[in-house]
Order: C-alpha cells, then sequence, then structure tokens
C-alpha cells in the first residue's frame, strides 16, 4: 500500500514570484516572498499576522489561493 506524501507542488506550471506578488490574505496584512530550499525548490512564504484565522487553522487559505493564482491567468484562458 502507498503511503499518502506530503507536497507543496500545486497543479500546472505556476510562477512562484508572481503568486506570491498577487497572494492577499482576506483577514489580515500578511507579507509574502519566496524562498529556495537547498535542494533547489522555491517555496511561497506567507508571514500572517499573529491571530489570524487562516494562520491557527480555523479557516483555509484555498480562497486567497484562487483570487492570486487567477489574477495572473493569461486573458487567452479567460471566457
Amino acid at each position: 500500500m502507498n503511503t499518502p506524501r506530503h507536497t507543496d507542488y500545486l497543479i500546472g506550471d505556476v510562477d512562484p514570484d508572481a503568486l506570491a506578488t498577487t497572494y492577499r490574505c482576506g483577514h489580515c496584512h500578511a507579507d509574502t516572498g519566496t524562498f529556495t530550499d537547498e535542494a533547489g525548490i522555491v517555496h511561497i512564504a506567507v508571514h500572517h499576522d499573529d491571530g489570524c484565522p487562516v494562520l491557527t487553522g480555523v479557516i483555509s487559505s484555498a480562497p486567497d489561493v484562487v483570487r492570486a493564482v487567477a489574477s495572473h491567468v493569461p486573458d487567452t484562458f479567460r471566457p
């Protein structure tokens, strides 16, 4: 039986710098940026304010991530 594995990859070819730039937390004034780990993998770092419900896990960041991804989808893919 295969064990599930955690990954930070998103679906598709997403520019991490563009995603970090367009990500806005709907509940705090989070600072965002990117960093590259020892393996050369680029990660997006989101530094939520203390007490932010996204940081504490009360609510999901999914809507904020979807807005960030959708904001830099080329117009050719928009209806």
